[in-house]
């Protein structure tokens, strides 16, 4: 707060005020009063400001706090989505095409295979991206108040998506304090860690009606819970360019009664964010002959590759990593406690989830649900993360979050798999044409 009377001692009033005294100036008194009015009035000014500032914190982490609510709003078109994408509207779906089918179903790994060599390549909107407008119903959001880091290669994608307001109403007590982990985070900051976004998965790339469509298939989901999204993630293409595409925009599969798409998306492509400098795309392996551990996502000391109490498919261990140009983003999925509750009964999003684990005092459970790990980063700063969920990961090198550099086996690319922390990650898109190349890149991680 700057104050409105100077300090200085030809402004200050009691200073005025003395020597007065000793010149025997008639205005004495009356100058004491202005000061004294002075005085008030500057400390009436300090303390609504100080008021105003609580208030201006406050308002942002309600604001904060309604995050991901106003996401679904903008994306569901207001809440209609459920009423405009149907069949009987011209919006017919089947219940493969929603977005977390497959991980109920347990099968992301052989379908996702197969649709490497099965499905067109996702050549249009390959590249790394920023959403710089997100709009739908009557709200929208824009580059000014998240940070967007959409990488998406031939196949598969990472998507990370950070509130702004992160970075005023919870990372600086958590700076402050020196958090490295979930379990340094309050209840409350709990709840405020929950309100951010990252999925990843493959996507679709078809052609209707002569446009280009595409549909987003997800293997890790921060907000999925166990209960899949009534809608499939599908959406058209409109490009700036077919030939050199720079930005383009996402628009709803289904239109409202006016024929207009209920949520549209304009994305941007980032600096150096190019697919024909460098691709290459990863998902930790689901063999059990390539795997060290058994599949077995609970962080227990008595894991080993004889246990075969697995959880739910959509609770086991995964990982993706993604790179286009010079950026990056990875994902690492949830890790289980023993202690921690997987019943997914009470919510059917992870804020809820997290919000009613809380307030249950049930803090190893919503550390469980938070303990995805993502983060974008890029090959030129050393392939440091500069966006993270956990804020601090950020400025650190990957190969420190991963425990080591990836180390490439085999002798061509199409057979040859990645050792990288301490697990073998197989290859579903790669740009480098031999594995010399591709080792010798690699080797800098």
């Amino acid at each position: 707060v700057v104050p409105l009377v100077s300090t200085s001692s030809h402004n200050n009033p009691r200073e005025t005020h003395t020597n007065n005294t000793t010149t025997g100036c008639c205005c004495s008194t009356s100058r004491q009063d202005e000061g004294k009015k002075l005085k008030w009035l500057h400390c009436t000014l300090y303390r609504n400001n100080m008021m105003n500032d609580t208030a201006a914190k406050t308002d942002t982490e309600e604001a904060h706090l309604g995050w991901t609510k106003k996401q679904g709003y903008i994306l569901s078109g207001g809440g209609r989505a459920e009423e405009l994408y149907t069949s009987d509207r011209g919006f017919p779906f089947v219940e493969t095409d929603l977005p977390h089918y497959h991980i109920l179903q347990g099968d992301t790994h052989a379908t996702f295979r197969d649709w490497t060599s099965s499905k067109p390549s996702c050549d249009l909107v390959c590249g790394a991206w920023n959403r710089s407008l997100f709009v739908g119903g009557w709200k929208h959001s824009s580059h000014r108040e998240e940070r967007v880091y959409n990488v998406q290669t031939h196949n598969l994608f990472i998507d990370l998506r950070i509130p702004k307001s992160r970075e005023l109403v919870l990372v600086p007590s958590l700076q402050k304090r020196g958090c490295t982990s979930l379990k340094d985070l309050t209840p409350h900051e709990l709840c405020l860690y929950a309100r951010q976004h990252v999925f990843s998965g493959f996507t679709v790339l078809e052609s209707e009606k002569g446009r280009p469509v595409a549909t987003r298939h997800h293997c890790i989901d921060w907000n999925f819970v166990g209960v899949s999204r009534p809608r499939p993630n599908k959406w058209w293409i409109e490009v700036d360019d077919a030939k050199h595409v720079s930005c383009w925009k996402e628009y709803a599969y289904a239109t409202d009664d006016h024929g207009q798409h209920y949520y549209f998306e304009q994305w941007d492509r980032l600096k150096d964010g190019n697919p024909k400098v460098a691709r290459l795309a990863l998902r930790l392996s689901a063999n059990p002959k390539k795997r060290k551990a058994c599949g077995n996502n609970v962080d227990n000391d008595d894991d080993n590759d004889n246990n075969t109490c697995a959880p739910p498919a959509h609770q086991q261990k995964d990982g993706v990593f993604v790179l286009v140009g010079d950026h990056f983003n990875y994902m690492m999925s949830r890790k289980f406690t023993s202690s921690a509750s997987t019943s997914t009964s009470l919510a059917t999003i992870l804020v809820d989830l997290v919000d009613m684990a809380v307030s249950a005092g049930d803090l190893e459970t919503a550390r469980s649900y938070l303990s995805i790990e993502a983060a974008h980063g890029t090959v030129s700063s050393g392939w440091k993360l500069d966006c993270a969920i956990p804020p601090w990961n950020e400025g650190t090198e990957l190969s420190s979050i991963m425990n080591g550099p990836m180390v490439v086996h085999g002798s061509d690319i199409a057979s040859c798999s990645i050792e990288w922390g301490g697990e073998i990650w197989d290859i579903y898109d790669c740009s480098f044409e031999t594995i010399e190349k591709l080792k010798g890149y690699l080797a800098k991680v």
